[in-house]
């Protein structure tokens, strides 16, 4: 006798939406220890954060566009050409709050993202 498997389909029911909020309360977490490794990086190892980017994703594309406020970009000079040839490390600030990010989208993204949260400054 042969048994053939019935794939199961699931509900018609709606995939659970994320309040925004929701996010912006998982990146900090992440920002926190993101900011903590750059103050004290260990050698040789660079920390970059998935979930802080899937978060940024998420709320800037329910947001729609760009956000002004405290949290702006700015670059911090380099002697010579860095990763991705760059002349500059990109940076997000607020107060004595500093992020470093790979390219200055990265930086724009995370400013826009951190208004939105209403994103206090940080303990370095």
């Amino acid at each position: 006798m042969s048994e053939t498997r019935q794939r199961r389909t699931p509900p018609d029911r709606p995939v659970e939406e994320i309040a925004p909020q929701t996010f912006c309360q998982r990146a900090a977490l992440e920002l926190a220890a993101l900011i903590r490794h750059q103050a004290k990086p260990r050698r040789g190892t660079r920390r970059d954060s998935a979930l802080l980017r899937q978060c940024i994703d998420q709320v800037l594309g329910s947001a729609g566009g760009r956000v002004e406020g405290p949290w702006h970009t700015d670059t911090r000079p380099l002697k010579k050409p860095g990763r991705g040839g760059l002349k500059f490390i990109p940076i997000v600030s607020r107060g004595t709050t500093t992020v470093m990010v790979s390219t200055q989208q990265e930086a724009e993204d995370l400013a826009a993202f951190l208004n939105f949260c209403g994103m206090q400054e940080m303990d370095n």
